[in-house]
This record gives structure tokens, sequence and C-alpha cells, in this order.
């Protein structure tokens, strides 16, 4: 099992179709500090989601990436995984009781009192969402509500839901402790990934001197 470090940038597979374009992305990138990828296949069966698990866990494994599995504790554990919880999935002290104290476990939050709970059962990170406008999934925050929604809860938290190339900053200067995405690196994750990474090193700091002054 991976060391238990949340993630900096969190790329979400998306929920249907060929995986060959988040492989063939890992693939041209170079190893990014603190990436992950989550493992996000809705209605998928088990042996597919073990064999699509492997093939990320192959080239995740010698770049240093961590992986995650959504919902699915068993396949995390079959794969030597990290978990994501929906929030009305399995409750985090239970995963956390099954993955042992080493394991990764986040979690998917929406408000102040689901960050809140996250982070007092346990879980090593929660993303929030949705930062920006994603269809299907009602009203966006924004940065100053999704800032308020962050500030002084315990817990890394990561901007999920909007977040690509041009929103990555505004995301970072809300709080956001990492980014979470689905789309964004698929075109070039070679340039994409490294640049949301900069984003982070450069606008968190500014960020923390505008709270200052």
């Amino acid at each position: 099992m991976a060391e238990r470090r949340a993630p900096a940038l969190l790329w979400i597979t998306p929920p249907a179709g060929p995986l060959e374009p988040v492989l063939a992305g890992l693939r041209r990138a170079p190893a990014v500090p603190g990436l992950a990828v989550l493992l996000r296949r809705p209605g998928a069966s088990a042996r597919r989601l073990l064999e699509e698990g492997r093939a990320l866990g192959a080239l995740c494994g010698p770049r240093g990436d961590a992986l995650l599995v959504s919902a699915r504790v068993d396949l995390a554990l079959a794969l030597g995984a990290g978990v994501h919880l929906p929030e009305r999935g399995l409750p985090i002290e239970d995963a956390r009781r099954l993955l042992g104290p080493d394991g990764l476990v986040g979690a998917s939050r929406h408000d102040r009192g689901g960050l809140e709970a996250a982070a007092a059962t346990g879980a090593d990170y929660a993303t929030l969402s949705p930062f920006g406008a994603v269809p299907g999934k009602g009203p966006a925050l924004g940065a100053a509500r999704w800032a308020a929604t962050r500030r002084g809860v315990a817990l890394p938290v990561l901007a999920l839901g909007g977040v690509d190339l041009e929103s990555a900053p505004e995301a970072v200067r809300a709080g956001a402790d990492g980014l979470a995405f689905i789309r964004a690196p698929l075109a070039a994750a070679e340039t994409s990934l490294p640049q949301m990474r900069r984003f982070l090193d450069t606008e968190s700091g500014r960020g923390r001197n505008e709270e200052r002054s």
C-alpha cells in the first residue's frame, strides 16, 4: 500500500469509453510530484475494473503516482491502491478499518458539513465540488463560496468541477490544496500536468500573501 499523502493533482478517469487516452497521457507525461489517478468507471464490472486498474498501476507505480479506486474497497485491496469514497458510499471509518492505517482514503464532499465530517472520521483528503460549471451537477460554487466553504477545515481539500488550465489558478487562490479534473490533461498531458503543478506551487503562495494583506 502506498504511503498516505493527499494528492496535489487528482486525474479522474472518464466515466465511460476507452481508457487508452489516460494511459497514453501517462506514458507521455513527465513525473509530476503529488499526482494520483482515480479509476472511476460507474457501472463497469469488477473484472473490467480490475483489468483497467492493473493497466493504470503498471504505469503509476514506476512513475511514483498514487492509484485510487472509486468506492470499491475490495478492488483497492486487490490492486494495492487507495480508495475515494462517494458521499453516500461506505463510511470513511469502515474503509480505514479495511485498508489499514497506511491506506489512502479520500472522499467526495459538496458542503461545509461534509468536509468537517470527512476530517473528523479520518479521511486523508476530500474533493469539494462543483467549483465551476459542470453540466448536470447543479449550480457552481464559484471561487468566493468555495473558499468560504473550505476555510478553516483541517483537511486537505481539492477543487473539483470545471477545473482546467484556465480556472486552476483561481481555484488555488481560493484555497484549494490540490486540483481534481477529468478531461483537462487528455489532449496534452505532457504539458498540462506540469503546468497544473506549477499553478499549485506559485498561486498558493500568492493566495496566502493576499489573505495576510
